[in-house]
């Protein structure tokens, strides 16, 4: 069955949703009075009961003649009528505007006094008031995505300012990611397509409370915003010179005006893991005049391709990537074309007439050899050209099974190949072979499983790393109060938290993971009982010259004091044993020496004397006719 929906509003009439279940050859109004602002969406499949739900805001006419202009939550399900309209959550209440995305559903409210909460719904489940950890009033909320199954929402605080904090699995306790993140007319965040919990962002760097004016810097993660990190420089520029930049006074910070009538952004596709183009600088903070950086191992390392603005785009998989020149700014007739991705370009005259070039567009998923670019001609009529090209013919063959080789993709903080827990093996192709992937080419990936260690743990609600940067231990966030969970009468054991709570996605196993899992306490103690359980308070610390790891719940302590315990009773044991064992033996030699003696005296009586006559013979010079 086809649904077709349209939405009918205009400022004198209550707005109204009609649904049509015959491509359109009749409709039924199935909704009035739904608020313009939040539109209307459909469900997801896989998250509701069927294909059919639609989710509205709809609001009360009395209480919008009263001044009172909020909106109530409701679902639409097929065959659509009154009987099939429901209010999705009655205690949800008045509400501003909602958001689905995945198992989602988000609703920002705001309170008489004019403080702004998020709500949040899991699984279609009723709504729960996000705890966003923050001394900070809420003035508005953007739901960036969600990333295996977490979810990253920027928050506008009091002052102008944005923060981007992550959600564990149900997207209600949130933790601080990122301060000060850019936001104007666009968000300087972007996820890279291609490698899981790879994001980069523009952050301000600001030493007073206006941020309007700050400098700006680029920051990487790889691991869905748990660490941040400044982006390390190339050693060389386009023209081989080295460039003298090196963390944390100089490093490189991309232009990331997602807008469409401006430069490129940063740019990434599935259809090419670990292939990133962005223009950039180079220096403490992001400056003007950027030029072309293309990373090949998903950000970790970067060189300068080109130098000058460019709009680019990828072909056949990542075979060939495409720029054109002065992108947005002046006219063009040349486009660059490289087959190793862009370690070297070649160039073609793509139009006779000169073209101010505004999109660099393929077919969805990249898969084909075709790039379109439309723009305006420059020549007086102005007039909106297309041109494509089909880049075909530049390749001899088609790839064999020998043109590819297995990419990992790394962290270079970490000492294993391994990203969110697992090892990814991804098929590439050599940058050294100029052939054919081809329109049908499937990627190969294979995965396999890590042990935990400190990276695969982000700080969980109620924590947070103390520095400016957001480096180093997850400690107790002072502006968070947490809840006593030993105030419910007759509990007695509770789960508490180590600080730190594994990273959504991360698939992680064995290894440190009971380091920093959450852990059973005990509540209540009679009053003469020493305390052997950890209370719900910052976890202590230890230090070594490698890495650092949190001292984590008395659970886990006890755990190690019963080791060494049975260590050092192991060993006393072991020390007995060994001295029982060297006592035998010299009561053993001692006994039959003595009987050997003994038995030597009654059949010799000269034996004793002889060696007394040998020990003074051999004090003396003189021969002894006796000595044998």
């Amino acid at each position: 069955m086809s649904i077709t929906l349209l939405w009918v509003y205009n400022f004198c009439i209550p707005i109204k949703i009609y649904v049509s279940t015959n491509l359109g050859q009749s409709w039924k109004m199935i909704a009035e009075n739904v608020d313009q602002s939040s539109d209307y969406q459909w469900d997801e499949p896989g998250w509701d009961s069927d294909g059919s739900v639609i989710y509205f805001n709809q609001f009360d006419p009395e209480d919008r003649d009263r001044g009172n202009y909020t909106v109530s939550l409701f679902t639409q399900r097929y065959p659509f009528g009154a009987e099939t309209q429901q209010e999705f959550d009655p205690n949800l209440g008045r509400h501003e505007d909602f958001f689905l995305l995945g198992p989602y559903i988000f609703a920002q409210k705001t309170e008489d006094n004019d403080d702004t909460h998020l709500l949040v719904s899991y699984n279609r489940q009723p709504f729960q008031a996000a705890q966003i950890p923050t001394p900070y009033d809420h003035r508005s909320y953007i739901v960036s995505h969600i990333e295996e199954r977490q979810a990253l929402v920027i928050v506008q605080h009091e002052g102008g300012f944005y923060n981007l904090y992550l959600s564990e699995e149900t997207g209600v306790y949130f933790s601080l990611s990122l301060r000060d993140l850019v936001v104007d007319y666009a968000i300087d965040l972007e996820r890279i397509d291609g490698v899981n919990g790879t994001m980069i962002a523009n952050q301000y760097v600001r030493d007073t409370p206006d941020v309007t004016d700050a400098p700006i810097r680029t920051l990487l993660t790889l691991d869905n915003g748990g660490n941040w990190e400044l982006i390390h420089p190339p050693d060389l520029d386009v023209y081989g010179n080295p460039v003298n930049c090196e963390p944390p006074l100089c490093s490189l910070h991309f232009d990331m005006d997602t807008s469409a009538y401006a430069r490129l952004g940063v740019f990434s596709t599935e259809s090419a893991p670990g292939i990133i183009i962005a223009h950039g600088t180079l220096g403490d903070t992001l400056s003007s005049n950027p030029d072309l950086y293309i990373s090949r191992d998903g950000g970790v390392t970067w060189h300068e391709t080109l130098s000058g603005s460019y709009g680019a785009n990828v072909l056949d998989h990542g075979g060939i990537i495409v720029a054109v020149n002065d992108y947005h700014q002046v006219s063009s007739t040349v486009l660059k074309y490289s087959c190793n991705e862009g370690l070297s370009w070649n160039s073609f005259t793509f139009t006779d007439s000169a073209m101010v070039i505004y999109g660099v567009i393929t077919e969805p998923g990249e898969h084909t050899t075709n790039v379109s670019l439309y723009g305006i001609e420059s020549s007086g009529s102005r007039n909106w050209v297309v041109v494509t090209v089909d880049f075909d013919p530049i390749f001899s063959r088609d790839c064999g099974d020998d043109d590819y080789y297995d990419w990992l993709p790394w962290d270079d903080r970490s000492d294993t190949d391994c990203i969110l827990g697992s090892s990814i093996v991804i098929e590439r192709r050599n940058i050294t072979t100029c052939c054919r992937n081809g329109r049908d080419y499937v990627r190969e990936t294979q995965y396999s499983i890590c042990e935990c260690n400190e990276e695969d743990f982000e700080c969980d609600y109620g924590y947070a790393k103390p520095g400016e940067d957001l480096s180093g231990l997850c400690v107790k966030d002072p502006d968070v109060e947490l809840e006593d969970p030993c105030d419910n009468e007759g509990t007695t054991t509770y789960i508490a938290s180590t600080g730190y709570r594994k990273i959504a996605g991360d698939v992680c196993q064995g290894g440190d993971e009971r380091l920093y899992a959450p852990y059973e306490a005990e509540c209540c103690r009679t009053p003469t009982e020493p305390p052997t359980t950890a209370t719900n308070t910052a976890p202590t610390t230890t230090t070594s010259s490698s890495t650092s790891t949190p001292q984590t719940s008395s659970n886990t302590n006890d755990e190690r004091n019963k080791v060494v315990l049975m260590e050092v009773l192991v060993g006393v044991v072991a020390l007995i044993a060994v001295m029982f064992v060297i006592i035998i033996v010299i009561l053993f030699l001692k006994y039959f020496g003595l009987k050997k003696r003994n038995n030597q005296l009654l059949s010799s009586g000269q034996h004793r004397f002889r060696t007394e006559v040998n020990m003074s013979a051999a004090e003396s010079d003189d021969d002894d006719p006796l000595l044998p």
